[in-house]
C-alpha cells in the first residue's frame, strides 16, 4: 500500500517551490570514547588533541572561505564569523575546562558542551539568539567529528536536483554543497530560524528553503517525492498526482513571474494612483548589502548591529565599528542607511552568547535595547562614537530599540552631544545633528507617541514585537503561536494610531518586521497610510511589485472595511479573498 501524502508545515525562509527526491541525511551515531585522565600529564595530552582538532576545523572553513566562487564573495563573513566561533568561552573554553576541571576526555567534554547548549536553546525564546547558539552547536559537532578521525565530518555528494533534509547544516557545509556540479533542488533542516546564517546563505544562493521542520526526518525516506514551497514553509512528502501536477504548474508560474518581478525591482514603488511608497531593506550582516541593491531597495531601513558583539572574547573597538559601518554606508551611498543602536541585553549579552543567569530568561520584559545601553554607558558611547564617524560618509539616521519613555529619548540625545563636542575637539569628522529616531515596539509608547514626536526625528514600528507584547504572545512558542495574529483588530488600530499622529505631527513612520514584508499585510499597511516599508531583501521585488499594481485609493477602502471586522480571523478571511482574486500571482 502506497502511503499517504503528508503535509507538514514548518518556516519558508527561501522562497521557490522545489520538486525531487528526498536525500536524508543524518548525524551518524558515533561510539564516542569515555575516559578519566588520572594523571595531570594527560590533561595536557588531551587539551592538545582538542587544540588540533579545533585546528582541522579551522582550516577547513579557511579553504571553504578561499574557494568560494564569486557569486559567493558576498557571503565569505559568514564563514569569518564561525572561524571566530571556534574561540568561543561557551564552546572551546567550556570544553577545555571540563577536561581540565572534571579530567574527562575531549570527546565526552565537546558533547557535554552541546548538552549544555541545547539546555540554552530550550530555555531561549529570542530567535536571533538561538540562531547563534545553533551555530556553535554545529562547529562542535565538527569538533567531534575532527577528533574521532573524520576531518570534521564532509558532507557526502548531492544528487543533482534531490532535496536535502538534515537536522541542521551550517553555512560552509551548504556553500560546499552549492559548489558542486550537481545542483541540488531544495533544502529542509528541523533545526533553525529566519534569522540563522544558513538561511541567509539560502537566500543568497536562491535555494528553496523550509526550516524548523521538526522530526521531518523520521517521516520520510530518502528517494520518497516531496514538495517545498519556500514562501509559505510547506513541506509535502509523497504528494498524490494531482498535487504534483498542480505545484509543477506552480512552480512554472513562479519562475517566470520572478524573472520578470525582479528585473522590474528597480523601478520605484509608486501605486497606479501615483504615491510613492518608499521600499527599504533590512540587513545584520554586511553579506546582505549585494541583495539589497540588487532587488531595488532604496536604502537600509534598519540596520541592526548586535552580531559584532556577540560570540568573541573582547568587545569590539571604536575603530572596528567605523570601518563596519563605513563600508556599509559608503556602499549603500547615496541612499539613507537606519542603524539601530545596540539590542543587546540577558539573552544577547556581549562577549559570549546566552551567559546570563537562568533569572534573566524573559529577555523580552528584561534589561535590553536602549535600556543596557543606558546601563552600559562606556558601551553605548564607543558605538556612538563610531556611528557619528560613519555619518561623515554618508546619509545615516540613528534608531533605539526598546523606548518606553521619553527620558530614554533625551539621555541619549545628551550621550550624542558629548559624543560629538569630544569629536569636535579631536577634529574628527563627523556630521552633527544626526535624525535620532525611536522604535515603537513597547505598547506604551503609543499613548505617548504625540508627546515623543515633539522630540524624535522619526518613528519605526517594529511589529514583531508590538504584536508580541500587545497580545501577551511568545511566537516562538508553538503552543501559543496560532494567537500572534498580525491582523487582530487591536493590532491593526494600533497601527493606525501610530500612523494618523505621525501624519498630524509630520513624523515619518516606517514600519519594520514580517508585516511588511507580506504580501497580505503589506497591502493593509499600504490602505492605513504607511509611506514607508522595511524588509528584509527577498521580499522587496514582491512587495514592489504589489504597491504598483494597486491604488492607494483601492487599498484604503479594504482597510477601511477592514478595521470593521471583530476578530483576527474575520479580517484574514476578507483580506485574503479581496487580495488573492485581486492579485493572485502574488498571494496563491
Amino acid at each position: 500500500m502506497t502511503p499517504r501524502e503528508m503535509v507538514v508545515n514548518a518556516v519558508g525562509v527561501s522562497e521557490g517551490i522545489a520538486i525531487g527526491e528526498a536525500l536524508v541525511l543524518s548525524r551518524p551515531r558515533m561510539r564516542l570514547p569515555n575516559y578519566r585522565l588520572p594523571d595531570p600529564e594527560l590533561v595536557a595530552v588531551e587539551t592538545g588533541r582538542l587544540d588540533k582538532a579545533r585546528g582541522q576545523v579551522r582550516a577547513r572553513l579557511s579553504a571553504a572561505r578561499t574557494g568560494l566562487p564569486p557569486e559567493l564573495y558576498s557571503q565569505a563573513g559568514i564563514i569569518d564569523a564561525h572561524i571566530l566561533l571556534l574561540d568561543d568561552p561557551l564552546l572551546t573554553g567550556e570544553a577545555g575546562r571540563l577536561i581540565r576541571e572534571e579530567r574527562i576526555n575531549a570527546e565526552q567534554a565537546v558533547l557535554r558542551t552541546i548538552e549544555k547548549i541545547n539546555g540554552l536553546m530550550a530555555k531561549v525564546a529570542d530567535e536571533y539568539i538561538g540562531a547563534r547558539l545553533s551555530d556553535v552547536e554545529m562547529l562542535a559537532h565538527a569538533l567531534i567529528s575532527a577528533l574521532m578521525g573524520d576531518k570534521a565530518g564532509r558532507m557526502p555528494l548531492i544528487p543533482a536536483g534531490s532535496i536535502l533534509v538534515v537536522r541542521d547544516i551550517s553555512p560552509a557545509d551548504l556553500m560546499e554543497v552549492a559548489q558542486s556540479e550537481a545542483k541540488m533542488a531544495g533544502l529542509v533542516t528541523e533545526r533553525g530560524g529566519r534569522t540563522s546564517h544558513t538561511a541567509i546563505v539560502a537566500q543568497a544562493l536562491e535555494l528553496p528553503t523550509v526550516v524548523g521542520a521538526n522530526n521531518i526526518g523520521s517521516k520520510l525516506n530518502s528517494g520518497d517525492t516531496i514538495i517545498l514551497d519556500g514562501r509559505i514553509g510547506r513541506v509535502i512528502i509523497r504528494p498524490d498526482q494531482e498535487t504534483l501536477a498542480k505545484y509543477r504548474d506552480r512552480q512554472a508560474v513562479e519562475w517566470s513571474f520572478t524573472t520578470e518581478i525582479v528585473r522590474s525591482s528597480h523601478l520605484p514603488a509608486l501605486t497606479l494612483d501615483d504615491r510613492r511608497i518608499n521600499i527599504l531593506g533590512n540587513m545584520e550582516l554586511e553579506e546582505e548589502l549585494p541583495a539589497i541593491l540588487n532587488y531595488g531597495s532604496e536604502g537600509v531601513g534598519l540596520y541592526r548591529t548586535e552580531f559584532m558583539y556577540l560570540n568573541r572574547k573582547t568587545l569590539p573597538t571604536e575603530e572596528e565599528l567605523f570601518q563596519t559601518y563605513s563600508r556599509v554606508v559608503r556602499t549603500v551611498a547615496p541612499r539613507q542607511v537606519v542603524i539601530r543602536t545596540l539590542d543587546l541585553g540577558n539573552e544577547k549579552t556581549p562577549v559570549g552568547p546566552a551567559t546570563a543567569g537562568p533569572g534573566s530568561l524573559n529577555q523580552a520584559l528584561g534589561l535590553r535595547g536602549i535600556r543596557h545601553c543606558l546601563s552600559n554607558r562606556d558601551l553605548f558611547r564607543t558605538q556612538l562614537r563610531a556611528i557619528l564617524r560613519a555619518s561623515a560618509l554618508g546619509d545615516l539616521k540613528i534608531m533605539l530599540p526598546m523606548v518606553s519613555n521619553i527620558d530614554e529619548l533625551r539621555v541619549t540625545r545628551t550621550l550624542i552631544d558629548e559624543a560629538e563636542e569630544s569629536l569636535r575637539r579631536e577634529g574628527t569628522p563627523h556630521k552633527a545633528g544626526l535624525p535620532l529616531g525611536t522604535m515603537i515596539e513597547v505598547p506604551a509608547t503609543l499613548f505617548i507617541a504625540r508627546e515623543l514626536a515633539a522630540e524624535a526625528a522619526f518613528f519605526a514600528v517594529g511589529t514583531n514585537d508590538l504584536i508580541q507584547y500587545a497580545l501577551a504572545v511568545d511566537r516562538a512558542n508553538p503552543e501559543v503561536s496560532e494567537m500572534y495574529q498580525p491582523l487582530h483588530p487591536g493590532i491593526l488600530r494600533m497601527l493606525k494610531l501610530i500612523l494618523d499622529i505621525g501624519r498630524e505631527t509630520n513624523t515619518p513612520v516606517s514600519i519594520c518586521g514580517d508585516m511588511a514584508a507580506g504580501s497580505l499585510t503589506a497591502g493593509v499597511l499600504v490602505g492605513l497610510g504607511a509611506e514607508t516599508l522595511s524588509m528584509p531583501p527577498a521580499a522587496i521585488p514582491k512587495i514592489k511589485r504589489l504597491v504598483r499594481m494597486s491604488s492607494l485609493a483601492e487599498m484604503s477602502a479594504l482597510t477601511n472595511e477592514i478595521l470593521t471586522t471583530r476578530t483576527a480571523y474575520e479580517a484574514a478571511a476578507l483580506a485574503t479573498s479581496r487580495l488573492s482574486d485581486r492579485f493572485p500571482e502574488l498571494l496563491n
